[in-house]
């Protein structure tokens, strides 16, 4: 952790600016930490930069690795990069001291010259959007499994007053085992604190998270993650994403309602525009869908 914290006090000491350079990195040996790391190929890529499957020269574990440019010719914008890779970090590794159920970091690095960041962790299979497209329909037994480790997730970061925003399937990892993990920490916040602007993946992250106006301040609560949680199910259950027009919770047009009633109540009860009716993560557990098998 000290090298994040070293750069990002050097930052704000001398106003530096990192190199903005544009770099592939597949099919190439990257230093990490003194170790040799083979790059085999990009597993994604979005606004923060990329993840990368890649192989531990000295043992041959398989690992991904997710690469961040904190480069930018705004100095302050550098500086809050490099507090959100701190931010992923720490709150991670808290998690996944509590969960089994929140991918592991391994190890992490930066490169000064390029402004590049590198985490190191788990390697997946595919993420669960990935693995959803590939299919017209999810058993539904299969999908109460992945749903009752959902609900995992959703208490450890309740437990842990942490919001994180941003949970989609793109964010959820499948292992061989069946295993489901939650990745990418990059816009967590703690809960009841405050944040400006919109944020998250519409329609996957709550309305009141991705529509509001750009320098607008407002409170963080885990009432958004509830939203969340109940548009994943309701992807695993209808094979599309819901909207934000109301009823949220109805079937596309051109599909029936789930016969489902436990599944159902979930659904409309999450997915309500209004964050005050939802419920908390903490209802997911004693809920019937989620006990019953």
């Amino acid at each position: 952790m000290g090298a994040f914290r070293h750069i990002r006090n050097k930052a704000a000491r001398n106003r530096a600016r990192f190199t903005i350079v544009s770099i592939s990195l597949e099919h190439r040996v990257l230093p990490i930490n003194g170790y040799n790391y083979f790059i085999d190929r990009k597993l994604g890529a979005g606004s923060f930069g990329a993840v990368y499957a890649a192989r531990r020269a000295i043992d041959d574990s398989q690992v991904a690795i997710k690469v961040i440019s904190l480069a930018s010719r705004n100095n302050a914008l550098s500086v809050q990069n490099s507090e959100a890779v701190l931010n992923e970090i720490r709150m991670a590794r808290r998690l996944a001291q509590t969960s089994d159920h929140v991918i592991h970091m391994y190890d992490f690095d930066f490169h000064f010259q390029t402004g590049l960041s590198f985490i190191v962790m788990e390697l997946g299979q595919q993420d669960l959007e990935k693995y959803l497209s590939q299919r017209l329909v999810m058993p539904p037994l299969e999908r109460k499994a992945i749903w009752q480790q959902l609900v995992d997730i959703a208490v450890t970061l309740e437990m842990n007053l942490i919001v994180h925003f941003d949970i989609k399937p793109q964010n959820l990892v499948m292992f061989p085992d069946g295993t489901v993990k939650l990745v990418d920490m990059g816009i967590a916040q703690k809960a009841y604190g405050s944040r400006m602007g919109p944020n998250g993946s519409a329609p996957y992250s709550a309305p009141e998270v991705t529509l509001i106006p750009q320098h607008h301040i407002t409170l963080n609560t885990s009432k958004a993650d509830v939203w969340s949680w109940g548009a994943v199910l309701y992807r695993m259950t209808y094979m599309a994403p819901p909207d934000y027009h109301e009823p949220c919770y109805r079937p596309p047009l051109n599909q029936h309602q789930t016969r489902d009633v436990h599944l159902h109540d979930i659904l409309r009860r999450t997915l309500i525009l209004d964050s005050q009716q939802r419920p908390n993560a903490f209802w997911f557990l004693a809920h019937p869908y989620t006990l019953l098998s």
